[in-house]
């Protein structure tokens, strides 16, 4: 099921799932009273040669909410995006933004579970993929925050 097919009454989930790549701490914010770290755990490349992946974890009060691979390949991205990946010091989401690239997300896998969702899409710039982001979202630790900390929300449907 792709996203497009995917509607839910939950307004934080919609807001998480619509929100572009490096705004997902600030739509878990709108929802959730308490502390949300994004730390990148690890950018490398899986063997040798110009892919990269960076593995992202969102936490709220110490839960594991979100964990993410964004995988891209030095060889297609322009040298000024590479750079400022390879130093680890933005968001992919703000890189896109300063470099005026389109963050919208072409979803490719979309699926609903109990106790989470899972979704990969692309960033594309023109026909090229710039990134490819794998996600697992964790509704039921989402479910935990909101009766600790009181935030109402509805349970979320697939259509």
């Amino acid at each position: 099921m792709l996203a497009s097919q995917y509607e839910t009454k939950d307004p934080m989930i919609q807001e998480m799932l619509d929100a572009p790549l490096g705004h997902i701490v600030t739509a878990l914010g709108n929802h959730l009273n308490c502390k949300i770290k994004l730390e990148l755990i690890a950018q490398n490349t899986p063997k040798p040669g110009t892919e990269f992946e960076r593995k992202i974890l969102v936490t709220a009060n110490n839960l594991p909410l979100i964990k993410a691979i964004i995988k891209f390949d030095r060889k297609i991205l322009p040298e000024s995006i590479t750079s400022q990946l390879l130093q680890k010091r933005r968001l992919v989401g703000t890189i896109l933004n300063l470099n005026n690239i389109p963050n919208d997300k072409n979803i490719t896998f979309f699926n609903v579970e109990k106790e989470k969702i899972s979704r990969e899409y692309q960033i594309k710039n023109g026909k090229d993929i710039f990134f490819e982001v794998s996600e697992a979202i964790r509704t039921d630790y989402i479910n935990v925050l909101r009766k600790e900390f009181g935030v109402k929300g509805t349970k979320t449907k697939s259509s």
